[in-house]
């Protein structure tokens, strides 16, 4: 079976958008849909983004090419879904992922990550009476381990599908809210390595097990969304089938296409843990087949993945089933890097960066408010403004695999554009960084160089220890020196663009 392995390390809270709740609020699922990886290739493929074309139907959308969720790592690798079978009151209330190991069953707890945000007025900067909801975002943790794998019938699209993803920052972007500090994860990718059935038998087979190690989209024999797995493995096999034990639950899956900018139709699904005995005069071959190419719809996006025969512990009706081995305070601290204190160091990390921001937002409006004043009458066109604004952000997401940024882009940009028109444009325009005023580029050519600016601009807030306790506090390192000096940057370009209104001379 050709394809790779991808591990996902995330650098940010990732939000994986499930359906339901509050409507000004987002809760995330607890793994990363392979759609999403999916859409991080696509937005990396620069070939004609068309159904009707060729090779992106064949890498992305008929199914040749099937991007499989991922899913925490545990001790054993990655966890899958928990069996259904096993999450009965009787059994115990198990949780969501699981592995097996020696019959026993070893449950990963859910970590979360929990941020509460309120609704900004973009003119008052602060919530105002009308514009001050407050909404919260329950995302996967920065730094949590997820695995996941893409399978491929033609070994030279899992070459293809390596370089879209393993892009120079070997960093992709995932989920919503990418521009409010979530979704970037650091990929690595390793040979393929999927322990996920049991033995296949040879030769004609009359019964095996089916478990569902993700959602599956299917249909009746209507063409209606249905929860009744027999038709499609009727179809899918092309053999009588009959279900002789089957423990399910159905979902609702839905979606986002972003060229659209539109949800997808919302569908029943048969939820993953569902598991099905089958009783089908067919050749194992077959089922090696289902098992690598799945069933049901929207398969090149994860979903409809199933495991053969999968090895299950025995449930003995005559004994007590045992307690679940908890694995998660053990095994998710190893893959997340939390210790004792995350959630002090969480709640520090949030106070300070709260502040900073806000001082960001204020000084940006401090600095140009003499912009287009009356002894001040030359303006920057926004085409100009949106330029160097595209570069600021671009070095601001991109990190390597080490979180660092690379600001050599922009120092690139900056030397490139010098003697161009814009900016002359720019030479002319004014800002006041401190008591006098200043050209714009002479302040960003000093902003850019010079990391001992921030301390000047942003005090107290620079130089100031965050703590809450003796082991959690947060300073300003040089890393967040580049951070909140492009935010700057970015912060006055915007505000000049804003008072310019819609002039774009």
């Amino acid at each position: 079976m050709p394809g790779f392995t991808y591990t996902l390390t995330l650098t940010e809270p990732v939000l994986a958008n499930s359906l339901g709740g509050e409507p000004n609020s987002a809760n995330s699922l607890f793994y990363i849909p392979g759609g999403l990886v999916r859409g991080a290739a696509i937005n990396a493929y620069s070939g004609t983004k068309d159904a009707g074309n060729d090779d992106f139907r064949r890498l992305f959308l008929d199914g040749r090419v099937r991007f499989l969720n991922a899913y925490p790592i545990s001790k054993n690798g990655r966890a899958l879904p928990t069996p259904l079978k096993f999450k009965k009151p009787k059994y115990f209330e198990g949780g969501d992922f699981s592995f097996f190991e020696n019959d026993e069953i070893y449950v990963l707890d859910e970590t979360w990550q929990i941020n509460v945000h309120t609704q900004r007025d973009a003119e008052a900067g602060h919530a105002k009476e009308k514009a001050g909801a407050v909404y919260r975002y329950i995302s996967l943790p920065a730094g949590l381990t997820l695995e996941g794998a893409v399978l491929v019938d033609d070994p030279k699209d899992a070459e293809e599908i390596k370089k879209l993803l393993l892009n120079e920052t070997k960093t992709v972007l995932l989920g919503k809210a990418r521009t409010a500090g979530y979704g970037t994860a650091r990929i690595e990718i390793k040979d393929l390595n999927l322990n996920e059935s049991g033995e296949l038998l040879s030769g004609p087979v009359d019964q095996f097990t089916l478990t569902l190690l993700g959602p599956a989209i299917v249909r009746d024999e209507n063409g209606q969304p249905a929860l009744d797995i027999a038709t499609a493995l009727k179809v899918r096999l092309g053999v009588e089938v009959e279900v002789t034990e089957a423990c399910q639950r159905a979902e609702i899956v839905g979606g986002f296409n972003r060229t659209w900018g539109l949800p997808l139709p919302q569908v029943t699904a048969i939820a993953a843990g569902s598991f099905f005995e089958v009783k089908a005069s067919v050749d194992a071959a077959e089922l090696e087949k289902l098992q690598e190419t799945g069933i049901g719809e929207r398969r090149a996006e994860g979903f409809g993945r199933v495991a053969v025969n999968l090895h299950l512990p025995k449930i003995k009706e005559d004994e007590p089933w045992p307690d679940p081995v908890s694995a998660t305070m053990d095994e998710l601290e190893k893959s997340t890097g939390l210790a004792e204190n995350a959630t002090a160091r969480l709640m520090v990390r949030r106070l300070a960066r709260k502040e900073l921001n806000e001082k960001v937002i204020h000084i940006a409006r401090q600095m140009t408010e003499e912009y287009m004043s009356k002894d001040n009458k030359v303006t920057v066109p926004n085409s100009q403004l949106s330029r160097w604004r595209v570069v600021v952000r671009n070095v601001l997401d991109r990190k390597d695999e080490h979180g660092k940024r690379d600001l050599q882009p922009l120092k690139t940009f900056l030397a490139d554009s010098k003697g161009k028109t814009g900016w002359k444009k720019m030479e002319k325009a004014k800002v006041k960084p401190g008591k006098d005023r200043q050209r714009l580029t002479e302040w960003m050519e000093e902003w850019i160089e010079k990391p001992a600016k921030l301390q000047d601009v942003l005090k107290p807030q620079a130089d100031h220890r965050f703590s809450l306790g003796e082991k959690n506090t947060f300073t300003m390192n040089d890393e967040l020196n580049l951070e909140y000096r492009l935010r700057l940057l970015d912060a006055v370009l915007a505000v000049m663009a804003k008072k310019n209104g819609g002039s774009n001379d």
